[in-house]
């Protein structure tokens, strides 16, 4: 949970991160640690994402020799912390999340540092005076979002279709190359059995405006599917349920639809009883052929976990 107690009212804190494995480095404090906030002025808001890399001596003076904190510590300290930030001396980007990259790296080359303004506070100065930031957009913007696949009707004639949303806990730009990739292929697959069929896209406004006035930005949601009422086999084995079909036609129709993927060079990298629905006839229908897999952090060697595009990478540099 946020630490509220002293949180000023323009601050609405979400969610807090770090890095997980500086306790395997032998380190006492987290190489890298995040909050990310909404920040308030008037009627205009602004996402922004506080990212401390390496450790600033407010912190580590603070810390006893050898003695290491829970993570709620050090989530409340950097709480405390970032609510002594001045907000509204920074130049925060419109409709996006802002990245307040803080350390106390005065070689860093890659970007212009200044001073950090920081709001009355009785800390002694001292502490604070090495502070330097930088600003840049967050290449991951993350935001919560629902996830899931979901049965979905037509206000109108109440037709029933299958939408299906990013599944993830939060949203980043990477998604949207999913989507789009998706929706690619359900074009090109149109009309072949075994693969999934589609029936529009859902869109919602931009998560980050800055301000509700004028036209808002919509942005893609999630892929409006054609429904399949047999369910998908996940439900189907969940509720054993098996013998009500002719499921011995199942993994034909499957590796058919795997068949007709793979002859045009693109691959169903997610492949789960939860991709796979049944008709009305109870055949196996195929869904989920962004072509584009996912990707577990807490899978991932620690020296990509931070790079945006892991895929990118040769398998050695997973080693």
């Amino acid at each position: 949970m946020p630490n509220t107690s002293l949180t000023p009212p323009e601050l609405e804190l979400k969610v807090y991160c770090e890095d997980e494995d500086f306790r395997a480095q032998g380190k006492l404090e987290p190489n890298r640690r995040s909050q990310t906030l909404i920040y308030h002025l008037r009627e205009e808001k602004w996402w922004i994402k506080v990212t401390l890399k390496g450790s600033i001596s407010f912190f580590s003076c603070s810390t006893q020799p050898g003695h290491i904190r829970s993570k709620r510590e050090r989530r409340n300290e950097f709480q405390d912390f970032i609510t002594m930030i001045n907000f509204q001396s920074l130049v925060l980007l419109d409709d996006t999340v802002t990245e307040l990259i803080l350390n106390e790296d005065a070689e860093t080359a890659n970007a212009t540092y200044m001073y950090l303004e920081l709001k009355d506070t009785n800390e002694p100065k001292s502490l604070f005076k090495n502070i330097r930031y930088s600003i840049r957009e967050d290449p991951l913007r993350e935001i919560e979002v629902a996830d899931g696949v979901f049965r979905v009707f037509h206000k109108g004639d109440e037709t029933p279709y299958i939408l299906k949303v990013v599944n993830r806990p939060f949203y980043h730009p990477r998604d949207t190359e999913v989507i789009q990739e998706e929706l690619e292929n359900l074009e090109h697959f149109r009309g072949v059995r075994g693969l999934v069929q589609p029936a529009g896209i859902a869109v919602f406004s931009n998560p980050y405006a800055t301000s509700q006035e004028g036209n808002q930005h919509m942005v893609i949601k999630g892929i409006l599917l054609e429904y399949y009422s047999g369910g998908s086999l996940q439900c189907v084995l969940e509720e054993q349920r098996v013998t009500d079909f002719g499921w011995e036609r199942w993994a034909v129709q499957i590796g058919n639809a795997l068949d007709t993927i793979h002859r045009v060079k693109k691959t169903q990298m997610d492949l789960k009883p939860s991709n796979i629905f049944l008709d009305k006839d109870g055949n196996a229908v195929l869904i989920g052929i962004s072509g584009i897999g996912g990707i577990t952090h807490k899978w991932q060697a620690p020296e990509i976990r931070d790079e945006i595009s892991p895929l990118i990478f040769h398998f050695k540099h997973a080693d």
